[in-house]
């Protein structure tokens, strides 16, 4: 087991620096237990060996929506609280931030062919300039749950065909969220014109695609469990809503508060990989069998996101965050906030989908 601590004072919030400035570096050899359902067929003490790195950046408080710009080597990801979209260029080893201030930021993407991001940010999609100085780093797209100012964009990924799918959740006192308040909306060129595609929703918080991009699977993380739809890529619609897993099934690692389904991410082996907030793991599911066939565990329980990056596409990224998180909580889980990076998974991800947007540098 290796420790090292360096330390790094923020002195500017837009100052690039080098990776070895700014981490704290966490690695050792893990092993875990398959988590199994009781009425399950699935080996139960099958050894699952990893390494991970926690990277602690120290501006970093509720870390999310990590996605790998394959084109360009590089991964973002959020910081939601501080309002913050951050970037590690794997190729110079930079870590660079840059602060919006306009609202709870939950959603980073890249687009196709383009300098320019997406950003969701409160209940609005945004076109963002890292190089303009804000608020004229943003540029306005399209508002959802219009009539609804306490809601927010909390997840949003592209599909095949560019088009942006975005999804609300209502408003959280404490660590409660309003029930049945938020949609699932879908976007596209030209007019970005929100379509809603799923509604009630509680709080989206998980859409990816199978494979074949013919099944789109999605977490409403208050129903605990991870669906399925049927997805047409040529029209942009879902269909015949099931249910892949119920989490309410499981027991999970004895902990404080019931776990929940927070992101999902799919493997070259078209297995999904579920991040469990206050759970402190992330999971493997098999959606055929719709059995859980591994478990890894981390010393945080607030797991928020995942996403694969590196050049291959076998780190698997784990954003966590310290919300709502009281002092002494914080004590016990000190690196809260930090993002993991997974090694040596026997396995490793494809490419996410880019938005596609023509022209929009000039937009």
């Amino acid at each position: 087991m290796g420790v090292y601590a360096l330390n790094y004072f923020n002195t500017g919030e837009e100052r690039i620096m080098s990776l070895c400035e700014v981490v704290l570096v966490f690695a050792f050899f893990h092993t875990s237990e398959i988590l199994a359902q009781q009425n399950t067929t699935e080996p139960r003490n099958h050894k699952l060996h990893y390494h991970f790195e926690a990277l602690e950046f120290t501006s970093v408080t509720d870390a999310k929506s990590p996605v790998w710009d394959h084109d360009a080597n590089i991964l973002y990801w959020v910081d939601a609280l501080n309002q913050t979209v951050h970037a590690l260029n794997y190729t110079s080893k930079q870590h660079s931030h840059k602060h919006i201030g306009m609202g709870e930021l939950n959603v980073v993407l890249p687009i196709a062919g383009s300098k320019r991001l997406l950003l969701g940010i409160q209940s609005f999609v945004y076109l963002f300039d890292w190089d303009e100085p804000c608020p004229f780093c943003l540029k306005y797209i399209a508002a959802l749950d219009k009539g609804s100012p306490g809601n927010i964009l909390n997840e949003g990924k592209a599909d095949s065909r560019g088009r942006f799918w975005g999804g609300t959740r209502g408003p959280l006192y404490g660590s409660s969220i309003l029930q049945d308040q938020g949609a699932l909306y879908s976007l596209e060129q030209p007019k970005f014109e929100p379509t809603v595609q799923l509604k009630p929703v509680s709080a989206t918080n998980g859409i990816t695609w199978s494979l074949n991009n013919s099944i789109l699977y999605f977490i409403d993380s208050e129903t605990k469990k991870i669906d399925a739809f049927d997805f047409d890529a040529a029209k942009g619609r879902i269909s015949k809503r099931r249910t892949i897993l119920n989490l309410a099934e499981y027991s999970f690692m004895k902990a404080s508060s019931t776990p929940v389904a927070h992101s999902v991410t799919i493997d070259r082996n078209g297995y999904l990989w579920v991040a469990l907030m206050h759970g402190g793991a992330v999971i493997r599911v098999n959606p055929e069998t719709k059995k859980i066939v591994g478990k890894y565990k981390l010393p945080v329980s607030r797991i928020t996101s995942l996403s694969w990056a590196g050049p291959n596409l076998e780190e698997l990224i784990v954003t966590t965050s310290q919300r709502n998180m009281e002092k002494e909580e914080i004590e016990k889980e000190p690196l809260s906030g930090a993002l993991y990076i997974l090694h040596k998974l026997g396995t490793g991800g494809v490419p996410d989908h880019k938005l596609s947007f023509n022209d929009a540098d000039n937009f």
